[in-house]
């Protein structure tokens, strides 16, 4: 009996089971930061999208929302890391009214929003890669 190499269609499997997998991962975490976002405007709201990577089997979620990351992380004397500015500062919005401020507290959305669903990613990755 001569030897048949079915690597090529085991590994195709397992990218394929890989593509499946991050798409619906990333559903679930997209679907809890929309629930989780904060909301003044919907803006950032409705701008959280995800991505998959089918080349490099990677799975994104976020917004392209320039503030995203300051709603994430906050800024000045409330920045989570401890590195943002000291002391307040003054700004001019679009009106032309000045205001002060101190910065603004963090309001995590795409982290908790992983958090709260890593369980139903690991049941996940069961069901998809246990069949294989």
């Amino acid at each position: 009996m001569a030897f048949v190499d079915n690597s090529q269609e085991g590994k195709d499997a397992i990218t394929q089971a890989s593509i499946q997998f991050l798409f619906q991962a990333c559903i679930l975490v997209e679907g809890q930061a929309v629930a989780l976002a904060t909301v003044q405007t919907a803006r950032l709201r409705n701008s959280i999208d995800h991505t998959v990577d089918e080349e490099e089997l990677i799975g994104y979620v976020g917004s392209n929302v320039e503030y995203a990351v300051y709603v994430e992380f906050g800024t000045g004397e409330f920045a989570e890391n401890g590195q943002g500015r000291k002391g307040g500062w003054v700004y001019q919005d679009p009106s032309g009214e000045w205001f002060f401020t101190w910065g603004q507290e963090p309001h995590p959305y795409l982290r908790p929003a992983f958090r709260q669903n890593k369980g139903r990613i690991e049941a996940l990755a069961k069901e998809i890669f246990g069949g294989l």
